[in-house]
């Protein structure tokens, strides 16, 4: 039986066609595994360039020819995956710079509350992300003389645990934060002019009441102190009492020895070292110190900005949008008004960005939304308020001139580095915002998607390969076949 079934099966053998095995099968093989093995390389490699240029400080930023720093002729929107200072800093600044657009903080869960953008003096585009909601540059977030450092309130670079309680100072060279802790809400006020020592504002129980850069609105934060710290050694000296007063409305000598700080409607003077206060001048309703640079470079006088005509209580965005201003410089010593006559400007309000050696002043002036004929809530310099901001220079003689070109209703508040005011810096180079490098978030997400895309090309030209459906192969002749 056994043999019988060995014979049948034997015979069945000789009568089956052979297999159809190309002759070339293992030369296929071969050259199937290289394909795949160097379609994936090409995407490995693809990958590690798009990570690298995204990772790198590579963009498209440019020095002036000449060597010198200068604040740009024009400023862009930035992208909204722009590379933040900690991740590839890119070294002193020329401003800072808040408002809508690409300016704008992403609104989602688990983002930060503000983007300031820093614009460095190469004509790059940074951005400084601060935990703390609806802060603007030049109030809330301050340049330093020299371009250096930004301080801010609030943490930086941190989604959880971001305290107001914080005063962080950032070194844009190295993208490295300081932070000062203390009891209270706080907000820098002002930068010495050399940079070591910065005036902050600690508010007490109704911290944010208070009503910066507008001298109709006077009500302010209670139980308020201004502390001097020191940048260097981080020790914080108590130098006033501000009961209700408005934060902002304080100033640094040139020398350092002498701070103007308004109360009400009260000027006065500050010894830095001892506290020791002196009576200035009253100013008029509708007055208010011009800001942290409101010294005159020489430092013998001291800006004050006064509604010359328009709406002082109560104003609607559009009754402030009407107003006309005048800037007035008053003595440090007398207290009395100075012979230079400004020309007026119109605008909800305004604040001193600095003076360029000739007397020209520099200063922001705010336009606000107009949203119907209700008295606004918020001050008219404030995020929430502020639709438009210029940057303007206000030369003795009685002239007026625009030093930025700049995206409209794009720009809601801007900081200048005080050493580029005073040599009147102005109109330079303007690159746009270069796309790489990007966020970290963004990197990370280039990265990931181009591996997944990697991956997935892979497997899809290996299944493809493994089913499609051969031509067929002619069977090999029967021994017995004619």
């Amino acid at each position: 039986m056994t043999q019988e079934l060995t014979r049948r099966l034997a015979a069945a053998a000789d009568d089956m066609p052979a297999a159809r095995v190309p002759s070339d099968l293992f030369r296929r093989g071969r050259r199937r595994h290289r394909l795949q093995m160097s379609t994936f390389a090409i995407f490995a490699i693809v990958l590690a360039f798009a990570a690298s240029i995204a990772l790198s400080g590579v963009d498209g930023a440019v020095v002036p020819a000449s060597g010198t720093s200068t604040v740009p002729g024009r400023l862009h929107e930035p992208w909204p995956w722009q590379a933040s200072v900690a991740g590839s800093p890119r070294g002193p600044a020329a401003l800072l710079v808040s408002g809508g657009g690409g300016y704008q903080a992403m609104d989602l869960p688990f983002t930060y509350g503000s983007r300031i953008s820093a614009i460095g003096r190469d004509g790059s585009y940074r951005v400084l992300p601060f935990g703390t909601t609806y802060l603007q540059a030049g109030q809330d977030v301050l340049l330093s003389p020299d371009g250096r450092y930004a301080a801010g309130n609030g943490t930086y670079e941190r989604l959880l645990g971001t305290g107001d309680t914080d005063v962080s100072i950032v070194d844009l060279t190295t993208g490295e934060e300081r932070r000062h802790q203390g009891s209270g809400p706080a907000v820098p006020v002002a930068w010495s002019h050399d940079g070591r020592r910065l005036l902050v504002h600690r508010f007490g129980a109704s911290s944010w009441s208070d009503t910066p850069f507008d001298g109709a609105d006077t009500t302010g934060s209670d139980n308020g102190a201004l502390w001097l710290l020191d940048v260097g050694s981080g020790a914080a000296t108590h130098l006033l009492d501000l009961g209700r007063t408005r934060r902002g409305a304080a100033a640094f000598s040139p020398d350092g020895r002498t701070v103007a700080v308004q109360l009400g409607r009260e000027l006065a003077l500050l010894d830095s070292a001892t506290g020791t206060r002196r009576p200035l001048a009253t100013l008029p309703a509708g007055a208010h110190l011009g800001g942290p640079w409101s010294y005159t470079a020489d430092g013998t006088g001291l800006g004050v900005l006064t509604i010359a005509d328009g709406c002082t209580t109560g104003c609607s965005n559009a009754a402030r949008n009407a107003r006309s201003w005048r800037l007035t410089v008053l003595s440090t010593t007398t207290g009395t008004e100075l012979p230079t006559t400004f020309p007026t400007f119109g605008g909800a309000t305004a604040r001193l960005a600095g003076w360029q050696r000739d007397g020209t002043a520099v200063l922001v002036r705010y336009t606000d939304e107009t949203n119907g004929g209700e008295p606004s809530d918020d001050p008219p310099a404030a995020y929430r308020a502020v639709s438009d901001a210029d940057l303007l220079a206000l030369t003795p003689g009685g002239t007026t001139k625009s030093l930025l070109t700049k995206p409209k209703g794009v720009i809601w508040d801007v900081d200048v580095a005080t050493d580029l005011v005073t040599a009147g810096a102005f109109g330079g180079p303007s690159p746009a915002p270069s796309v790489f490098p990007l966020a970290r978030w963004a990197a990370t997400t280039v990265f990931v998607a181009l591996w997944a895309l990697a991956m997935l090309t892979w497997l899809t030209i290996t299944l493809r390969r493994r089913t499609r459906r051969r031509p067929p192969l002619r069977p090999a002749a029967h021994p017995g076949a004619r």
